[in-house]
């Protein structure tokens, strides 16, 4: 789990220096950023910080930062980012990632985001042709590079809603958390569906649906979704 974990959290951060460019805060990078948190942190490391800062992002984007979503853990309420028990980073490891992270900069659209946090998990995303959607299409959508180039065209300005639009199956954390991810990079307040190949009442919740499978998809999910193009 421990590298995973740092997994997580480098892609929660490539996260959160995307939602900070894209509407700047000054609460989460920068030197008032710094100025406020020496103010406020007291005895609290760095990686007191950066759970803080991802708490704040997973209420204000609702599943999208916590990893309660990425690891599916369950019997952790919808509103905890974390849950008990779930072990973060410690302060030396937490400071080394915030620094590397700092000096990077910060992803120019949402496919370059989601492809610096596929890359964290060694994850490689290949280009994936969508084709058109309509409002009032619905899609079930599997597989990281099918997920990345989904939340591309959505976070593109059309008249689409992904919350009511698309649901992503996903079962491998890598693959989750992108599409967790994806709900703030089209920056939407609404939950989305994201569910594991074996979650109770899936093939009910996909009915209807296209299906969007890329080829790197897992086999569990691609198979509890019958395929796909």
């Amino acid at each position: 789990m421990a590298d995973n974990a740092l997994a997580f959290y480098r892609g929660a951060l490539w996260g959160l220096k995307y939602v900070e460019a894209r509407r700047p805060t000054g609460r989460r990078f920068g030197a008032d950023a710094d100025a406020l948190w020496k103010g406020f942190a007291g005895d609290l490391s760095p990686a007191d910080r950066l759970d803080l800062l991802i708490r704040d992002a997973d209420a204000e984007w609702p599943g999208a930062f916590g990893a309660r979503t990425v690891f599916d853990r369950k019997a952790v309420a919808e509103e905890e980012p974390f849950g008990v028990g779930w072990e973060g980073l410690d302060g030396p490891r937490a400071a080394e990632l915030w620094h590397d992270l700092a000096r990077q900069p910060t992803p120019d659209d949402a496919w370059a985001l989601l492809q610096a946090v596929a890359s964290g998990w060694d994850v490689k995303l290949q280009s994936f042709d969508l084709g058109t959607v309509a409002p009032a299409d619905r899609l079930v959508v599997v597989g990281p590079s099918a997920i990345a180039a989904t939340a591309a065209y959505f976070a593109g300005g059309r008249d689409l809603d992904w919350a009511e639009q698309v649901v992503c199956v996903a079962t491998p954390p890598e693959h989750r958390q992108l599409a967790a991810l994806a709900r703030a990079v089209v920056n939407t307040p609404k939950r989305a569906l994201l569910l594991s190949a074996a979650a109770p009442g899936l093939a009910q919740a996909i009915r209807h649906h296209r299906v969007v499978a890329s080829a790197d998809a897992h086999a569990d999910d691609r198979a509890a979704v019958g395929g796909g193009n």
